[in-house]
């Protein structure tokens, strides 16, 4: 999840794609995974990090 908590700092970056490549069947085994692990959605992630939070 490290790899995926980096990769999403950048916007450009698609989630769907980003499960894709660290070898997840789809974009929900992957949010359910990383929520997780985590304890907040990818997109959720993502949104704390442009608003500084």
């Amino acid at each position: 999840m490290v790899l995926a908590q980096r990769a999403l700092r950048d916007p450009e970056v698609r989630i769907g794609r980003l499960a894709f490549e660290l070898g997840f069947g789809s974009e929900s085994a992957f949010s359910t995974a990383f929520k997780r692990e985590v304890g907040v959605a990818p997109s959720d992630y993502r949104r704390r990090l442009a608003i500084g939070a």
